[in-house]
């Protein structure tokens, strides 16, 4: 008898633990704007609303534009933005293919990553779509000007017998040594050099090489070079 009494106690403890909480969700989801949903129905509306809606970015373009301008008044911002949505392209290919062949440096240590996450299944990057690229920061400093661009994308992820529509985002970074030395030793990973004879442009407003006489003003136009890359 005082078993069957404890099994009644239970039963019934579980029932107002379980109307408890089951009215604390519903008083959320009203709360949050979801009223007559339950729990299921919100987190399949979340996961659609992820699949469709892009991921958002914040432009800095105004902010940051007539300065990178003043800088580099020969620059084409529009170009280095479809430079950095190659680069986004070439990157997704090279992990389908499972190949870093492509980059160096940095980049070829986030694509060494990517395919490592999918070492072990075939995957694809099925119709990818780039919503948006906006300057997102740009900084100079040390002898070197960084130009920060952020991208959102969409793709239909193909893996293990599964096809997910992906919304995505990375940001690629691109910089500029107009001064090499003001780089610190250890930071010293690009430089600028003449296509002629190889030796180094150490100033930014150097419009032919001072060892051959090379005219490199239009060399200078594209130094800018993608050194980074990260999803966020």
């Amino acid at each position: 008898m005082p078993f069957l009494i404890g099994i009644i106690i239970l039963i019934v403890f579980c029932v107002v633990v379980y109307f408890y909480f089951r009215h604390r969700i519903r008083r959320i989801l009203n709360n949050f704007g979801f009223a007559g949903m339950n729990l299921k129905e919100v987190i399949e509306e979340a996961r659609l609303e992820d699949q469709e809606v892009p991921k958002s970015l914040s432009s800095m373009d105004r902010i940051y534009l007539d300065q990178i301008k003043k800088d580099f008044p020969d620059i084409n911002i529009n170009e280095l933005k479809r430079q950095s949505e190659k680069i986004l392209l070439d990157v997704y290919k090279s992990v389908e293919k499972k190949d870093s062949s492509l980059f160096k440096g940095k980049l070829k240590s986030f694509v060494d990553s990517m395919i490592s996450d999918y070492q072990k299944q075939d995957v694809s990057f099925r119709d990818i779509k780039i919503h948006n690229t906006v300057v997102s920061n740009y900084k100079k400093e040390g002898g070197v000007a960084t130009i920060y661009f952020s991208s959102s994308f969409q793709y239909y992820l193909d893996t293990a017998g599964k096809n997910v529509k992906t919304q995505d985002r990375v940001k690629t970074e691109f910089i500029y040594v107009y001064d090499v030395h003001e780089v610190e030793a250890d930071k010293k990973v690009l430089g600028i050099h003449c296509p002629n004879c190889g030796s180094p442009i150490t100033t930014l407003g150097q419009k032919s090489c001072s060892y051959c006489g090379q005219a490199i003003l239009e060399f200078i136009g594209r130094v800018f070079t993608c050194d980074d890359i990260v999803r966020y």
